[in-house]
């Protein structure tokens, strides 16, 4: 019984005869799999290369989370103030863009729908003094502003406000010839199939300023705006 686990001579033979061949061949393998497991390795990024791609995200993310956070809390302040022939609550046609940033506690930035370095549209933004940033826009408000000089306010689809006697996006025609018996002019406008319906001049006490909504053809107020003359009829605004 003893015998069968004793090594043969051929056994004997045969690993003394591979010895030198595994020898010689280990080395290669080993450094074949040292380059296959480096050629594996991905090429790192530099850690300040890292360090902006994270920064970069994280103000990304902080700005979206304000704009969520002011859109939950209401409009803003100036959202919630009434368009009158003149101006927009605190901010008057005649300001200049400063003036108007200063009365309405936001920021102004030139729209990209500006077509004209004489002619200017402004849009508001919310502005963090404690950041010293720009954290959110208030959609649906432009000022028209030529020669440094606010000479329109234009109120677009989307927004809030209100003219002082309560007309505002989705108002109907008959609603605006109630307020303003007997001094609407309504002219047709080609683009919606509805109507342009400006307050005369001398509905407003001034030649200088006046009102004029846009209705579709279901004859709601699609978009509205206070200016001067002539540019409250400019109907592609700087264009």
């Amino acid at each position: 019984m003893i015998a069968r686990f004793r090594k043969s001579p051929f056994q004997s033979g045969s690993v003394r005869k591979l010895k030198p061949i595994l020898l010689a061949v280990l080395p290669a393998i080993t450094m074949s799999g040292c380059v296959t497991m480096t050629a594996k390795l991905p090429t790192l990024r530099p850690v300040s290369s890292l360090v902006t791609h994270i920064m970069a995200r994280a103000t990304a993310v902080d700005a979206l989370i304000s704009r969520v956070q002011q859109r939950l809390e209401g409009p803003h302040p100036l959202e919630k103030e009434p368009v009158s022939i003149g101006g927009l609550g605190p901010v008057r046609l005649g300001m200049t863009i400063q003036e108007a940033a200063n009365a309405a506690q936001v920021s102004f930035v030139v729209a990209p729908m500006t077509q004209s370095e004489v002619c200017q549209y402004y849009l508001p933004e919310v502005y963090d003094p404690d950041k010293a940033a720009r954290i959110g826009s208030i959609d649906g408000i432009g000022l028209m502003v030529v020669n440094d000089q606010v000479i329109r306010i234009d109120i677009w689809p989307g927004s809030p406000i209100k003219t002082v006697s309560g007309l505002g996006i989705g108002s109907t025609v008959a609603e605006v010839e109630t307020v303003y018996d007997g001094q609407i002019e309504a002219t047709p406008h080609p683009s919606t199939e509805g109507s342009y319906l400006t307050l005369t001049s001398d509905a407003t006490g001034s030649n200088l300023y006046s009102l004029v909504f846009e209705t579709d053809k279901e004859g709601q107020i699609t978009q509205f705006r206070t200016g001067q003359f002539p540019a409250v009829t400019w109907f592609e605004g700087c264009s």
